[in-house]
């Protein structure tokens, strides 16, 4: 069976995104859920963020705009699952 599309995405997946990327650039995982202030902890360097940008790139077989990397959409996960879902919907269209 093949599929036309990726599964969505959803913030737990994010989540797992987040948590993975922080602890491979900073050898320790802190608890990333949907409401987390990723901002607050620190932890999020523009080296991080790429890899974030990057896994969700490879998990949704599909290219998100630069400008969609901006801080508003990665204070939480909830922010970040709604700015990439706002992009795949649009990417519909």
């Amino acid at each position: 069976m093949t599929h036309d599309h990726p599964a969505p995405l959803t913030v737990d997946d994010v989540c797992a995104v987040v948590t993975d990327a922080i602890a491979a650039r900073h050898g320790r995982t802190e608890t990333i859920d949907a409401d987390t202030q990723m901002l607050l902890t620190g932890m999020l360097d523009s080296l991080t963020l790429v890899a974030i940008v990057a896994e969700l790139e490879k998990r949704l077989d599909a290219k998100l705009p630069e400008d969609m990397v901006v801080a508003r959409n990665f204070r939480t996960p909830t922010a970040l699952h709604t700015a990439v879902s706002a992009v795949l919907v649009e990417n519909v269209r």
